[in-house]
């Protein structure tokens, strides 16, 4: 895995983050296009026309004054979205997160050559912890590759929220949690909790220094 990732040695998973640029603000005019574009293959003529003036009205009244303080906003920030987004999508969410907002990690295709059969529950989620544990080494070393366009490098913090990360409950906003660390940055935990029958078990995950096998996770 390490081979098939790590085509680069002389880049790092994170080293792009400092210098990439704000997350700019599109134009009123173009914000209130695309919103129309978007409309306009759910509305009649009557209700298309209708959102049209609607349109208008908000850009020749407070639509400017928010827009303006948009860009406010946006000076302050690297991402003026990130935030709203976050919230709005998934900490002011009052639903139970499994299933509803729920995210499985990086797991080995093996449906090919090991097919779904009973009673293997434990043998699967071994060798998937110990997939999922791989990738975890590999993002503490930076050697998960740089997403880019072409040559332009894209925001790889959020792979900094798969490990470490959790989300802690509150009355009408959740919080999230995150200790994750690259081996420059420092120690990053290693130990994974398991939930069984109510009951939860923890272990870690390394053995003087060295990730532990799938059989040794089943055991």
């Amino acid at each position: 895995m390490e081979n098939q990732l790590a085509k680069s040695t002389e880049e790092r998973t994170f080293q792009y983050q400092d210098s990439l640029p704000s997350l700019p603000v599109p134009s009123l005019e173009e914000s209130l296009n695309k919103y129309l574009a978007a409309v306009k293959p759910f509305a009649n003529k009557e209700e298309y026309k209708r959102t049209e003036e609607i349109v208008q009205n908000f850009k020749k009244g407070i639509g400017e004054k928010l827009h303006q303080k948009l860009l406010e906003r946006a000076k302050g920030k690297r991402n003026w979205l990130e935030e709203w987004w976050l919230n709005v999508a998934y900490l002011d969410v009052r639903i139970p997160s499994q299933l509803n907002v729920n995210f499985a990690g990086p797991s080995a295709h093996t449906e090919h050559y090991w097919p779904p059969k009973e009673n293997t529950q434990l043998e699967r989620g071994s060798l998937v912890l110990w997939f999922n544990l791989s990738y975890w080494q590999l993002l503490r070393k930076e050697k998960i590759p740089v997403h880019k366009v072409g040559n332009t490098p894209l925001d790889m913090n959020q792979f900094r929220m798969l490990f470490s990360t959790c989300k802690v409950p509150g009355i009408t906003r959740d919080s999230i949690k995150n200790y994750f660390k690259t081996e420059s940055e420092g120690h990053s935990s290693s130990h994974i909790a398991v939930l069984c029958r109510g009951r939860i078990f923890v272990f870690d995950m390394l053995h003087e220094g060295s990730l532990i096998t799938p059989p040794e996770i089943l055991r």
